[in-house]
């Protein structure tokens, strides 16, 4: 039997797919997990289900030669069939509940919560092992984003004891009051995908995640 994984503090990459192919995105992702990363996310909203499944098997087997979990966005049915280490669920996707009865109590489940404290209290009863808080700042990947404050950050963890992720436009220039309100990780995409040195990139935010 798996154990759940813990989820440590750090950076949380989101794959991007809207501006590498599917070969600079593996590169990459296996310039970032050499560096270390606490989580890895695959997201391709625009492919099938045989794309995702071939895609996702490749992060899979790269994510575990490193001991860094692999999160899958949105797809319950492809975690369970990849046995990935957890799933990550939106705002209009399968409730936390039904997931974890799906997927049982060895995997990972977070939940996107926007601005709302609402929906990070029922995450926490519906036994959710992390929620997101966004989006921070202004975001190239999202055309349809709602600000959040960094001080919803601080009452999720004044309130709950929940690792929480913030996401939306972090960079490395803009991520320390965010870190200072209390969040636990960084969710980045294009911050670390499009940059010109990925591997720096982490190596920058791993310090002040850690300072």
């Amino acid at each position: 039997m798996r154990v759940r994984p813990i989820i440590r503090n750090g950076l949380y990459v989101i794959t991007e797919h809207t501006h590498l192919d599917f070969s600079e995105l593996v590169s990459i992702s296996k310039q970032v997990l050499e560096t270390g990363i606490s989580l890895l996310q695959y997201r391709n909203k625009n492919a099938d289900s045989n794309q995702r499944f071939r895609e996702a098997s490749v992060l899979l087997e790269l994510c575990r030669q490193y001991d860094t979990p692999l999160i899958i966005n949105d797809d319950v049915e492809l975690a369970l069939e990849l046995q990935a280490e957890g799933v990550h669920l939106g705002s209009d996707d399968t409730q936390c509940k039904k997931a974890r009865d799906r997927l049982g109590n060895d995997v990972l489940i977070g939940i996107s919560c926007n601005n709302d404290f609402e929906r990070v209290r029922l995450a926490v009863i519906e036994g959710a092992d992390y929620v997101a808080i966004g989006a921070m700042f202004p975001t190239i990947t999202k055309d349809e984003t709602v600000k959040a404050s960094p001080q919803l950050i601080t009452q999720v963890k004044q309130n709950y004891d929940i690792p929480v992720i913030a996401i939306g436009g972090i960079t490395s220039a803009n991520c320390m009051p965010i870190l200072k309100a209390g969040a636990d990780l960084l969710a980045v995409i294009s911050s670390v995908y499009l940059s010109a040195n990925p591997t720096d990139t982490v190596k920058k935010f791993n310090n002040l995640i850690g300072s």
